[in-house]
């Protein structure tokens, strides 16, 4: 019986019990048959006896293991209930009985049961098949005695007078009549306690099995006995036991109404410290060790822990590496067969458990406990270096991977390592180009699931994340993490040639390409190259023309977002960086390390052909179109051209005559406010640009080239 603790090895005494047993059902099961037949109107000759009997599964018994019975306490024991000739004898006496049985049986049938054409009384003993009006109830009370072996519960004692063995249908263990054979046999253990001489047998009755045991049949293999009979029985009874509900079957009826529990979700067992509930005891023990913190079980590879012996066994095969199930649809395999049940899902697109606040929807119940844990706000565990907490113990420990700086898994392409497999697939498919997550809006494709979450963002125009400081918001937090530190001035990763800091890694990994002159990307239309593709995306607009960003005050259009954010700036008057040398505003910080170089006199770029240098590399590209005498820009109402766009623009407001600059002091306007701060410096008497060989100031730098030209024959006298 799986349902109690006695052992499956079984002795030839128990072994010819089953076999008693067995007959019986077998011959009970046909006897039913023959009368099913003669109440329906049938005849006594039955075509195939047996049939009734097949259409039932019996639990095989062939394969137990059968072993004789062994005296303890001593070596040579002569009693005769060791003797398997004698269990022999009462087979083939058994055997005989039965034959009997069934021959008069069968004539005491035909004495009582005869088919008629009336129903007699019952004191006649006489049956009518086909009549309706017949009580088959009065006909049970009949008390028929039949002639056949009587089953009785007396013990058959031998000459000896020892007792040789228990035929009774009620459970006799094998350890009783162990019992009784000491008192019977050994006199020195005639006074013995028999609760000791139970114990005595229970210790070495049976003997504890190191070897690993293979079903024949399919992949499974266990260390314990009864495991590998059950699992055979599984095989042989084809599962008999099915769920009416969903597809589950069982070997057990105790474990079909077990499993019954979850369809009505009756759960009579509970925790008394926390909410838990479950509907069996086992599960409520196992529970119970979280409380009490008990972890019996642990792993002799690595420090692992746990609290069941099944837990152990999947945590090892993480180490032996075994993954016996596997998905037939893709290459995923897994170590339990559970793991692949919850996989299959994905490719069936099912997913049974749902957010009662949000539309979540997901494939486990614990995906969904951790889900609602994102309403509640719960984060019950915390880094102890760090403010960091979050809603799973295993994003604890990935994050504590930050700390430790460990990177388990590597790219056997490039240098890149990772502290997650997850990311380490993802990495994977760049080298493999595989993006198999597009975007039904646009053309974007990516990666991951939740890149393209990320990006349908932008196209609903949701930024959940907002700065509690400035104006900020953004799609993902960790966005907004890195905003934060533009206001902290937190700066905690810095290059290790020249001075610069900043806020993220991966600006440092960009910021690194140009001292090493790396530039990956490239234009296939003109000779542009760059250190991003980002960069890159920016520049094919000036090919394609595309300015998607508009302003809403004048017609001024841009490529970049980041463009048009700078120019709001200029009808705003917003100039939110300073030199702290002098009274220098700008719009952007880069203009602000452009101007800081005008005091320091760096001027990092020159020119290949002439001697000139300047502060940015735009200047050297302006400069360089004098040597080609390019000139691109044009203007459409005359003639003029010139080699930057701000010139043209200065140009067109002397067709418009628009003079938006003007003196605060006299009348004087102009277009261009470069104009502006030089006049103003006729009224200070400003003027910085001498001449060193004569007593000539003046306001520009340009009327100080002219004098030299005419008065001093080409000379350099600039100061």
């Amino acid at each position: 019986m799986d349902e109690d603790e006695e052992p499956i090895i079984v002795c030839f005494t128990c072994h010819a019990r089953l076999i008693r047993c067995r007959t019986l059902q077998h011959q009970a099961i046909e006897s039913k048959a023959v009368l099913e037949q003669l109440l329906a109107g049938g005849s006594m000759s039955v075509t195939n006896h047996h049939e009734a009997r097949d259409k039932i599964q019996f639990t095989p018994i062939s394969h137990i293991d059968i072993r004789p019975v062994e005296c303890d306490v001593e070596n040579n024991c002569k009693d005769e209930i060791f003797s398997l000739e004698s269990i022999k004898v009462e087979e083939e006496n058994f055997e005989n009985e039965n034959s009997t049985f069934e021959e008069s049986g069968n004539n005491e049938i035909e004495q009582y049961i005869t088919p008629t054409n009336s129903c007699s009384e019952p004191s006649e003993k006489k049956i009518k098949s086909n009549s309706t009006d017949c009580n088959i109830n009065d006909v049970r009370k009949e008390n028929v005695n039949f002639e056949g072996p009587t089953i009785i519960s007396n013990l058959i004692i031998n000459e000896k007078g020892n007792h040789l063995a228990m035929k009774n249908t009620s459970r006799a263990s094998t350890k009783d009549i162990f019992a009784k054979h000491i008192s019977y046999s050994h006199k020195t253990q005639k006074n013995s306690d028999t609760t000791a001489v139970r114990t005595q047998v229970e210790q070495t009755a049976v003997p504890q099995q190191t070897e690993i045991f293979n079903c024949d049949i399919c992949e499974f293999k266990t260390s314990q006995k009864r495991y590998i009979l059950a699992h055979v029985k599984a095989h042989v009874a084809k599962q008999m036991y099915c769920c009416n509900n969903c597809e589950y079957k069982c070997i057990r009826l105790c474990e079909l109404q077990r499993h019954m529990k979850i369809h009505s979700g009756e759960k009579p067992f509970s925790c008394n410290i926390c909410e838990f509930r479950c509907n069996t005891k086992s599960n409520l023990r196992t529970h119970m060790k979280i409380h009490t913190s008990e972890k019996p079980f642990l792993c002799n590879i690595c420090e692992y822990r746990c609290i069941t012996k099944f837990r152990l066994q999947k945590h090892m095969k993480k180490h032996t590496g075994e993954r016996p199930f596997s998905c037939n649809i893709c290459e995923y395999s897994c170590i339990s067969k559970s793991y692949l049940q919850t996989h299959m899902k994905i490719h069936t697109g099912e997913k049974p458990f749902s957010c009662n606040i949000c539309e979540y929807r997901c494939i486990t119940k614990s995906r969904l406990q951790i889900h609602l844990k994102i309403h509640t706000g719960e984060k019950p565990f915390s880094c102890n270096i760090c403010e960091y907490r979050c809603i799973t113990k295993r994003h604890l420990q990935t994050h504590m991977k930050r700390h430790t700086g460990e990177k388990p898994f590597s790219c056997n392409i490039c240098d890149f390592r990772f502290s997650l497999k997850s990311s380490l697939q993802a990495h994977m498919k760049i080298h493999t180009g595989e993006k198999p997550f597009s975007c039904n809006i646009c053309e974007y494709r990516c990666i991951t699931k939740s890149r393209l979450q990320i990006h349908m963002k932008k196209h609903t125009g949701e930024k959940p994340f907002s700065c509690n400081i400035c104006e900020y918001s953004c799609i993902r937090k960790s966005d907004l993490q890195i905003h934060m530190k533009t206001h902290t001035g937190e700066k905690p990763f810095s290059c290790n040639i020249c001075e610069y800091r900043c806020i993220t890694k991966s600006r440092l990994q960009i910021h690194m390409k140009i001292h090493t002159g790396e530039k990956p990307f490239s234009c296939n239309i003109c000779e542009y190259r760059c250190i991003t593709k980002r960069h890159l995306q920016t520049h094919m607009k000036r090919h394609t023309g595309e300015k998607p960003f508009l302003c809403n005050i004048c017609d001024f259009r841009c490529s970049i977002k980041s463009s048009l954010r700078t120019h709001v700036k200029t009808h705003t008057g917003e100039k939110p960086f300073s030199c702290n040398i002098c009274e220098y505003r700008c719009i952007t910080k880069i203009r602000l390390q452009t101007h800081i170089k005008i005091h320091t006199g760096e001027k990092p770029f020159s020119c290949n052909i002439c001697e000139y240098r300047c502060i940015s590399k735009v200047s050297l590209q302006t400069h360089m179109k004098v040597h080609t005498g390019e000139k691109p820009f044009s203007c459409n109402i005359c003639e003029f051209r010139c080699r930057t766009k701000s010139s043209l623009q200065k140009h067109m407001k002397i067709h418009t005559g628009e003079k938006p600059f003007s003196c605060n002091i006299c009348k004087f306007r102009c277009s261009i406010k470069s104009y502006l701060q030089q006049h103003m410096k006729v009224h200070t008497g400003e003027k910085p640009f001498s001449c060193n060989i004569c007593q000539y100031s003046c306001i520009r730098k340009s009327d100080l080239q002219r004098h030299n030209m005419k008065i001093h024959n080409g000379a350099k006298p600039l100061s």
